[in-house]
């Protein structure tokens, strides 16, 4: 009696059959794949709200800083090196979304109309790359900082006034006008930071997307600037200092391989402005006695409604 007793123990404690145990791995597979595709989702909506958050943060602590000391905050980063190019720690995302203007002569009434329009809101001096070549051993979003690239001559601060190149958002004007393309002062606009030329279709209805102001067939002249580190320490003297510059974190920006900075947009002229002739040519008498903040885009261009859309792209 005890032997039959023993020996269905043994067998009750003998183990997983193949099939079971082919079951159980099927199984954890699944549920490990579930959670997998689980995550991914919840890390891809962590990313969009953060970046929305900081979007929305650093928008409103500008225009604080606006509101109460009737300027905004100086040093901005330079998206383009002195000499115009794409410098080598910008990422491509960014590089599709920008273009390069150089700007007139500094003695042509045109650029001292800009540089006037500038200092009224307390933009003097920007911080610039002179080289498009990356700095080793700085990280990306200190590399227009003159002293972290420990005076090489890679970055300097440079008066607002002496900027040859400076990068903004493309635009695009009425195709049945001419060719199309926007001129300021009689020169064209040229290519994207990346290469590609301005289209209508993606440069005129980019502008129009992010303030519905800026109609898709229309030229606009809007500066593109990145609020870098000196930026955000060139308010610490008031009452309202901006703490920090916000870091943006993607799947296509590293802060540890690229800039990854929130970039501002100001409005300084638009062709037909201050009743000027509406010919895709933006000329003195059509800037902006003083500029206006459009909007706080993220390193890739996208302004707070898209990354808000992004938290749940189901």
């Amino acid at each position: 009696m005890k032997g039959k007793q023993l020996k269905r123990l043994q067998h009750r404690q003998a183990g997983f059959t193949l099939l079971e145990l082919l079951v159980v791995i099927t199984l954890i597979a699944t549920l490990a794949t579930a959670a997998l595709v689980a995550y991914d989702g919840i890390g891809d909506s962590a990313q969009a709200t953060a970046a929305s958050n900081s979007t929305s943060t650093a928008d409103g602590a500008i225009r604080n800083y606006r509101a109460v000391t009737q300027k905004f905050p100086d040093q901005w980063d330079n998206l383009v090196t002195t000499a115009g190019a794409s410098p080598a720690f910008l990422s491509d995302r960014t590089a599709a979304r920008f273009a390069n203007w150089a700007r007139p002569v500094s003695t042509s009434a045109f650029s001292i109309a800009l540089n006037t329009a500038m200092a009224a809101v307390g933009i003097t001096e920007i911080q610039e790359r002179t080289v498009a070549t990356t700095t080793a051993g700085v990280e990306p979003n200190l590399q227009h900082n003159e002293g972290a690239t420990q005076n090489n001559g890679e970055a300097a601060e440079n008066e607002w006034a002496t900027v040859a190149n400076v990068a903004i958002l493309p635009t695009f004007g009425d195709t049945a006008i001419g060719t199309g393309a926007c001129s300021v002062n009689g020169t064209a606009l040229g290519t994207k930071l990346d290469g590609a030329a301005m289209t209508a279709l993606d440069d005129g209805n980019r502008q129009n997307v992010i303030n519905d102001s800026l109609e898709s067939d229309q030229c606009n002249l809007v500066i593109a600037l990145g609020f870098g580190h000196d930026a955000a320490h060139s308010t610490s003297n008031s009452s309202v200092a901006i703490s920090t510059a916000p870091t943006f974190v993607s799947q296509n920006i590293n802060p540890a391989t690229t800039y990854a900075r929130y970039i501002a947009l100001f409005h300084v002229g638009q062709d037909g402005a201050n009743a000027g002739a509406v010919d895709n040519n933006i000329v003195t008498g059509e800037l902006f006695t003083k500029p206006r903040l459009l909007a706080v885009v993220d390193t890739e261009g996208r302004m707070i409604d898209e990354n808000i859309a992004a938290q749940n792209p189901n």
